[in-house]
């Protein structure tokens, strides 16, 4: 299958839109075992350790809040910011101690007040490296110094088993909503199409909701290059697990 990526490229300019399925979301993306049983216990060997117990930390890309939960519940002073109300909404009920921002990541200007700052599974929403540098940036001006920067971003040289499927779905469904993605590679961009689609069961009626999102790849070199760019000097990586494509950089202020 061959996919144009070219008419999607307005997409490009703006966040993904969650709006459409913010509530799914928050059913079923970032809880329980993908927290539980990957996310935390990562952190607690490659970031908790390094960190006061009141700490702050700033989760860009927090959707729904429920790492922030978790985090909240250790004792550190969270902070989120996503650019989707919808999914908002729900982290304000998700970690009601925290403090939120709807913004763009982008585009973000804070002090230099936090600790760590952390960003899971949200760079493959950032489509070149012009936008991943500007991140980065804003990431070390809000860092206090020698502060830590952990996040996620699927690297091509990782990528590649799944990408030779060009193709491949996840699919959440329980007695009253489904959420499906579709995910379609587009080589020469290092890009995916991810077609997502959603059901709820509204007053005995099923609501179908759609909405596209495009999802990049990135080379290794461009976010050393960018991290190092922007004043990160003590960089350092690692596998985020097998078969995700993920990797996760350590950063130091």
């Amino acid at each position: 299958m061959s996919l144009a990526i070219n008419p999607l490229m307005s997409l490009a300019s703006n966040p993904p839109n969650y709006e459409p399925i913010a509530h799914l979301q928050n059913e079923f993306k970032n809880k329980d075992k993908f927290i539980d049983d990957g996310v935390l216990p990562f952190l607690e060997q490659i970031l908790f350790p390094y960190l006061s117990k009141e700490a702050r930390i700033l989760d860009l890309g927090c959707g729904c809040g429920h790492l922030m939960q978790q985090l909240q519940l250790k004792g550190y002073q969270m902070t989120g910011i996503d650019a989707s109300e919808g999914l908002l909404r729900y982290a304000r009920i998700n970690a009601p101690e925290s403090e939120f921002i709807l913004g763009d990541i982008r585009k973000f200007e804070l002090p230099p007040t936090f600790n760590a700052i952390i960003s899971i599974d949200v760079f493959i929403f950032i489509l070149n490296n012009q936008d991943l540098t500007a991140v980065f940036r804003n990431v070390y001006t809000a860092l206090q110094e020698n502060g830590l920067f952990v996040f996620s971003i699927p690297l091509v040289e990782l990528m590649y088993k799944l990408a030779g499927e060009r193709y491949f779905n996840h699919i959440y469904v329980n007695d009253e909503c489904a959420f499906l993605e579709l995910f379609y590679y587009q080589p020469e961009e290092k890009m995916w199409k991810i077609e997502v689609t959603g059901f709820e069961l509204v007053e005995k009626t099923w609501k179908r909701s759609d909405t596209t999102w495009l999802r990049k790849d990135h080379l290794f070199t461009d976010v050393k290059s960018a991290l190092e760019n922007v004043g990160f000097r003590e960089i350092s990586h690692l596998n985020a697990g097998e078969g995700t494509g993920n990797t996760c950089f350590v950063c130091r202020k």
